[in-house]
């Protein structure tokens, strides 16, 4: 076997140009034709007893193909490994023609891990968001446990009208973007707010205080430029709404009974456990977005070549994750969007951008772990297996055994070591405390 050229081509792509010897090749013609005059059923000749001669001719064409694939199977491996590459996918074998009286040719197009040229990533700049909660925050959180368990009561007083506080139904549609004549057609979609609640002045609230049950009105909201939905953000909107129902909410005493049927075991171990989950919520999601951040900047200043069958594998990782997450199974991309109503060409391309962030992320973090020789510690690696054990409900050995099993401990070892190198860049970043903000800032900032 020689090795003619080999040339690196976009994306992490590799191709070998192979030469195969004549006195190969004569040979692998020779297993080929003998494997085939056991089995040739000719007429005037048993099975097998078929001239070897007849047989060359009748099956020449036949046998050059698989001829050219069995020398293709048995050197591209013999190949790579001279080369010291490391393909991750199947090779994609062309060749112009084969023949026993000349060495064979052929081309091997293959994908290889991607190499990159990684930026700087310690000493990255960011900015924090400092936040606490407090005792009015916990209460918050408290009043929105006890409206789950609140008794509504219908008002059937025809007289009455919205209140902060009520539960209002109400029918609502959007009229701004069609012409009067074809508003009439725009079909109403139910929705129920509890009153008073929000402190924005582009909510319904405001607007429909005052209405009765069966009162129709047009309603103009003007939408912040920095409003979560992309779609409405800066723009005035204008809507018809209905109240359709207007409803009491009776919430329950902030006692220990009520404390126990929303599974505390009292309310100051309520209050305590609001608090640890409102604190946890604000340090997961500050680290996160400092994280994020950090790690986007990094991205930017590194050099990537990456396969298409990685960025296709993450891909179809991600829609397997949102279809179990959702509770949809479908055959493709295109159904699912179809099922949830989203044009399925901007799906796919929103799948394929996530696809590409998650992997150029992996990359990095694993280019991070390389440069810096991070290892799993033995009591890390444990540590993990136990919580899954915990959370799971399942015996330490039945865990082990599936992870056996499974071969997945290398996959868990990995994301250790992806999070290690989270870790190293966030201690080594230098990062800036922005001044503090209101727990309820912080969420619409977040939603912003």
């Amino acid at each position: 076997m020689n090795i003619i050229s080999e040339k690196k081509l976009e994306n992490s792509i590799i191709e070998l140009e192979i030469e195969i010897p004549i006195e190969k090749v004569e040979l692998e013609y020779k297993a080929v034709f003998n494997k085939l005059q056991k089995n040739a059923k000719i007429d005037g000749f048993r099975q097998g007893k078929a001239p070897i001669q007849l047989i060359e001719t009748k099956y020449k064409d036949y046998a050059g193909d698989e001829v050219a694939e069995n020398l293709a199977k048995s050197t591209f491996y013999d190949a790579v490994i001279k080369q010291d590459l490391h393909p991750i996918i199947e090779p994609k074998i062309e060749f112009t023609s084969i023949s026993r009286e000349e060495p064979f040719k052929y081309k091997a197009t293959f994908e290889v891990m991607p190499t990159i040229e990684i930026g700087q990533y310690t000493g990255i700049e960011s900015e924090e968001k400092v936040c606490t909660a407090t005792d009015d925050d916990v209460y918050s959180e408290i009043e929105t446990i006890k409206e789950k368990f609140a008794d509504i009561k219908k008002i059937e007083n025809p007289e009455s009208t919205v209140e902060n506080g009520h539960l209002a139904r109400f029918k609502l549609k959007r009229i701004d973007d069609v012409s009067e004549a074809d508003a009439e057609n725009v079909q109403f979609k139910d929705y129920s707010i509890i009153v008073g609640k929000s402190i924005d002045e582009f909510t319904l609230d405001k607007h429909i205080l005052g209405m009765k049950s069966g009162e129709e009105k047009t309603i103009s909201i003007k939408y912040p430029e920095t409003y979560y939905m992309k779609e409405l953000a800066g723009q005035e909107i204008t809507y018809l709404v209905r109240i359709t129902e207007i409803d009491e909410v009776i919430l329950p005493p902030l006692d220990d009974e009520f404390a126990i049927k929303a599974d505390y075991e009292s309310v100051e171990d309520m209050k305590t456990k609001v608090r640890d989950y409102l604190e946890k919520f604000l340090k997961d999601r500050i680290s996160s977005e400092v994280r994020n951040d950090l790690i986007n900047k990094i991205i930017e200043k590194t050099k990537f070549d990456i396969p298409e069958s990685m960025i296709l594998s993450e891909m179809y990782s991600i829609f397997q994750k949102i279809q179990q997450r959702i509770g949809y199974n479908t055959d493709s991309i295109e159904q699912f969007a179809a099922l949830m109503g989203i044009d399925p060409a901007e799906y796919r391309m929103k799948l394929r951008e996530d696809a590409v962030k998650s992997v150029k992320n992996t990359l990095v973090l694993s280019e991070i772990a390389k440069k810096e020789e991070l290892k799993v510690e033995e009591e890390k690696y444990r540590e993990i297996v136990n919580s899954i054990s915990a959370q799971s409900g399942k015996t330490l050995k039945e865990i082990e055994d599936t992870i056996e099993k499974n071969q997945s401990r290398p996959s868990i070892e990995n994301d250790l070591l992806l999070g290690y190198a989270m870790d190293l860049v966030y201690n080594k970043a230098n990062i800036k405390k922005l001044p503090p903000v209101s727990f309820e800032e912080f969420v619409k900032n977040k939603m912003s």
